[in-house]
C-alpha cells in the first residue's frame, strides 16, 4: 500500500501540465511594453496594441533549423505515516536531472512543428529514510558502474542519444511522440532478447510514448486560443484521478508583463493551481477509501520568449497533503501522506 500509494500521487503531480517560469530581470508595467511590434523583427506581428491596451496572440512559432538546449530539474519529496510503516515517518526524495537537445525539423502549413529531440544526459539521486535507517541510490548516464545496468535505469539507458521526435500545436500541446523504435530495441537487447511478443508490448507501455510526452509537456507552455491583454486572466481546467479519488484540476493564467530583452519580446506569466476532490469516498467490494483532509494548491512563474518561439525558464511548485481512512468491515487504518513537487527548466541556448 505505502509504495504504490507514493508511486500514484508522484506520477499525478507529475503528468499536471502547469508550468510555471523563473525570469531574469525585472517585470515591467504597461507603459513600458509593446515597443517590439515596430521592430520588424520575428513575431512582432504576434505583439498588438489597441485603445484597450497591449494583447498577445501567444503562439509557438519558431524558425525551421531552431536549435534549442534545456536542463529539467525535477524535484520529489514524499512523506508517509500510516500503520504500514510501523506509524513512523517515511521521507522518499527524488532529485532527476535531464539534459536535452530540441531541433526544429519541420513547420506545417497548420503550424504544427516537429521536433527532433536527444537526450544528452540523465542524473538521478534517490533516497529513502526514516528516523533509524536510510538509503541512497545514484544513476548517472554518463558512468557505466553497478548502478548503470540496475533493471530500474534501463529506459534512461535505452533512449540516451538516441534521436526521437514530437510534434507540438502552436498553442503549446504535444500531439504526438514518435521515431521510438531503437529505443525499444535497446531496451530488449539489455533484456537479452527473451521477452515474448506480449512483454516486449507491455514494457513498451510502460515506457512509451506517453510516459516521455508527460516529461517533455512540462517544459512547453500551453496558451489559450484567443489573444490575451497585459493583466488579464485565462483559465483551463479538467478532471482526472489523484489515487483512486476523481478530482478536478483548475488552472489559472495571468499575462503580467511583456518586455524587450536584447531586441526580443519576453512574456511573463503567473500561474495557480487548484485541486477539487469530486468524490471523497470510494467503495469497492471489500474495501472503503475516504479522504478525511487534504490541502492541495501549486504556484509559478513563466518567462516565455516570444521571438524566439520557446520557453526561456519555468518554475513550478505544488503540494499535497492527504489524511485518509482506509476499511474493511469493522477495522480501519488511517494514513497521512505528503508529496511536494519542485520542477525547474531553463533554456541553456
Amino acid at each position: 500500500m505505502p509504495s504504490k500509494t507514493i508511486t500514484a500521487i508522484i506520477l499525478f503531480l507529475l503528468m499536471i501540465p502547469f508550468i510555471i517560469f523563473q525570469g531574469c530581470g525585472d517585470k515591467k508595467d504597461k507603459g513600458d511594453n509593446g515597443k517590439g511590434n515596430t521592430s520588424g523583427k520575428a513575431n512582432s506581428d504576434l505583439l498588438l496594441k489597441d485603445e484597450n491596451g497591449i494583447k498577445v496572440n501567444m503562439l509557438l512559432k519558431p524558425k525551421s533549423g531552431d536549435v534549442f538546449k534545456y536542463k529539467m530539474n525535477a524535484k520529489t519529496t514524499s512523506k508517509e505515516k500510516s500503520p504500514m510503516t510501523g506509524d513512523k515517518e517515511i521521507t522518499s526524495t527524488q532529485d532527476i536531472n535531464y539534459y536535452y537537445t530540441e531541433e526544429v525539423t519541420e513547420i506545417s502549413s497548420a503550424g504544427i512543428v516537429s521536433y527532433k529531440i536527444t537526450f544528452d544526459s540523465i542524473t538521478i539521486v534517490s533516497n529513502l529514510a526514516s528516523a533509524d535507517s536510510s538509503v541512497s541510490l545514484t544513476y548517472n548516464s554518463n558512468i557505466k558502474d553497478s548502478i548503470y545496468s540496475k533493471p530500474d535505469f534501463l529506459q534512461y539507458n535505452a533512449i540516451m542519444n538516441e534521436e526521437f521526435f514530437a510534434r507540438v500545436s502552436q498553442n503549446g500541446e504535444i500531439s504526438d511522440v514518435y521515431g521510438l523504435e531503437n529505443v525499444y530495441e535497446k531496451m530488449f537487447k539489455a533484456l537479452g532478447d527473451t521477452l515474448s511478443k506480449d512483454q516486449k508490448e507491455q514494457l513498451k507501455d510502460s515506457f512509451g510514448k506517453d510516459a516521455i510526452k508527460a516529461v517533455l509537456q512540462q517544459q512547453f507552455q500551453m496558451f489559450p486560443e484567443n489573444p490575451v491583454y497585459v493583466d488579464s486572466v485565462w483559465t483551463r481546467s479538467y478532471e482526472t484521478s489523484m489515487l483512486i479519488f476523481p478530482v478536478k484540476n483548475s488552472l489559472s493564467y495571468k499575462l503580467t508583463g511583456v518586455k524587450e530583452e536584447n531586441d526580443q519580446t519576453l512574456l511573463t506569466i503567473d500561474a495557480d493551481l487548484a485541486v477539487d476532490f469530486i468524490e471523497k469516498e470510494i467503495k469497492d467490494k471489500q474495501m472503503t477509501y475516504k479522504v478525511e483532509d487534504s490541502k492541495t494548491g501549486g504556484k509559478g512563474v513563466i518567462i516565455y520568449n516570444l521571438t524566439k518561439g520557446c520557453v526561456k525558464s519555468k518554475e513550478t511548485s505544488t503540494n499535497l497533503d492527504l489524511s485518509m481512512k482506509i476499511s474493511a468491515g469493522s477495522q480501519s487504518v488511517k494514513t497521512s501522506q505528503n508529496v511536494s513537487t519542485e520542477l525547474y527548466v531553463n533554456l541553456l541556448q
